[in-house]
């Protein structure tokens, strides 16, 4: 049996090439005059696909019939399985899960099937596609230059401003083009995006799911008559009759992160305190969701201002915060969370890199938050940069990375109350309870708070009630 070149370079590159090449020749039923490099390729597509499915099934474990009807469950989330210790090592291999994650993502968009590595890009004088995590963008009036690299061989691409001018750092993309000396000239930027038509999951009941966001209880800006205003609601004491009708049927709460003012989270921030010891805040905290009916569900996520790790992904709390809350029917999750409840699939993230995108992207900003969001389920990545506002931590896989497209997407932490749909699927920004800080006005951050969006997940219609 004779094999190309080009294929024994490719197999070289994969490292242990011998072993590679007799389990190639183990599948393959006819047994060809002429191993080529597209049938050793179509091999490891097949591989990878496989895999592919398989993780899926372990990490979100969502099938195509849909998600198991009646009940709440967390499919996953970081809590109990960090490992990393922040060698470069673990650094390698976070980058590692994210680039084959999101390629294979690529690899099924149809201008990706034939998609090459970089090596081989650089040697061909034809259109061709090619697949690669940015290393680096430069902005110039007509254009941006980008240097793309895989696990061999990086590339410096020119994008012309027609084509695409919203690349950040750490993203992994698909670029089709031709070479021109040393350079690719991109044609069209390709990204792993969500499907345009996607079955959506809805709850066989009128269920709804309250969400909030970024209580900072603590803080003297906390804002008490509107959060009484909310318990009064959430009670069946206030409100039209549709209101009341909605709050007796609210079985779960999200609220996702921030749950308390934090310490030492920003300069000067103990002029901004009402409570100084963290514990006391959630102490506090408790009290007043102490106030909530029972029989509903709280699902509390950690931010930025919580007393977990600051770098993303967050576990849920340790067990001495936990007892805080023994007493209430709360669950604590991690950030980000994929779960189901009641049959709809739900991703909860608080929302810390929307600050990231806002700086990085022209025409972007903090205070559209659901524009942001569009912006992560293009790249199937929720916090691509890294060296930004949000800390990486480098876990064995990648869990900010969008496996599973989610009926809900919710996010906080700019305090904006945000609704919007984006190829079937919500987005919600949830609304804060406290009133604008100075480290706020500084910060250009612009408060609508005091909202709860409000989620019949029979039909996955949003309302919005204001409680200021």
């Amino acid at each position: 049996m004779l094999i190309q070149p080009e294929a024994v370079e490719y197999l070289v590159s994969r490292g242990n090439g011998v072993e590679e090449c007799k389990n190639i020749l183990k599948e393959l039923e006819e047994k060809p005059f002429i191993l080529s490099v597209d049938m050793i390729r179509s091999f490891f597509e097949r591989k990878e696909e496989k895999r592919e499915e398989k993780r899926k099934r372990e990490e979100v474990q969502v099938s195509e019939r849909g998600i198991e009807r009646g009940k709440f469950k967390i499919l996953r989330d970081v809590t109990g399985n960090s490992t990393c210790e922040g060698t470069l090592e673990d650094f390698v291999r976070l980058f590692r899960s994210r680039f084959e994650k999101l390629s294979g993502f690529l690899r099924k968009r149809q201008e990706m099937k034939n998609a090459v590595p970089i090596k081989k890009a650089l040697r061909s004088s034809e259109e061709i596609a090619t697949i690669g995590i940015v290393k680096d963008v430069v902005s110039t009036p007509n254009g941006l230059f980008v240097e793309i690299e895989d696990e061999e061989e990086s590339i410096r691409v020119y994008v012309p401003k027609n084509v695409d001018s919203l690349i950040v750092h750490d993203e992994v993309l698909g670029i089709v083009g031709k070479r021109k000396g040393e350079m690719f000239i991109a044609r069209s930027i390709v990204r792993p995006e969500i499907p345009v038509e996607r079955r959506k999951n809805f709850s066989s009941e009128e269920i709804y799911v309250v969400f909030l966001s970024d209580l900072h209880v603590g803080s003297k800006s906390f804002l008490e008559k509107e959060w009484d205003a909310f318990l009064d609601w959430i009670n069946g004491r206030r409100g039209n009759e549709r209101q009341k009708s909605v709050a007796e049927k609210a079985k779960y709460i999200v609220i996702s992160g921030d749950n308390i003012e934090g310490v030492g989270i920003y300069p000067g921030q103990e002029k901004d305190l009402m409570v100084e010891d963290l514990y006391e805040q959630y102490e506090l905290l408790a009290e007043k969701l102490s106030e909530i009916p029972s029989e509903i569900k709280i699902l509390m996520q950690p931010g930025n201002h919580d007393a977990v790790r600051p770098a993303l992904p967050q576990p849920a709390f340790e067990k001495e915060i936990k007892d805080l809350f023994s007493h209430l029917n709360i669950t604590f999750i991690g950030n980000p969370c994929y779960m189901e409840i009641e049959g709809v699939l739900i991703l909860a993230y608080h929302g810390q890199s929307i600050q990231d995108f806002a700086t990085c992207l022209p025409n972007m900003n903090q205070n559209q938050p659901t524009k942001i969001m569009k912006e992560m389920l293009k790249r199937r990545h929720m916090a691509p940069i890294y060296g930004g506002i949000s800390s990486l931590a480098p876990e064995k896989q990648d869990y900010m990375v969008i496996d599973a497209v989610p009926d809900i997407f919710v996010t906080g932490h700019v305090h904006v109350t945000a609704i919007e749909q984006y190829r079937n699927v919500l987005l919600i920004n949830a609304s804060a309870w406290q009133s604008q800080t100075d480290y706020q006005r500084m910060m250009n951050f612009m408060p609508d708070p005091a909202k709860a969006v409000v989620v019949n997940l029979r039909n996955l219609i949003p309302s919005v009630i204001q409680f200021a």
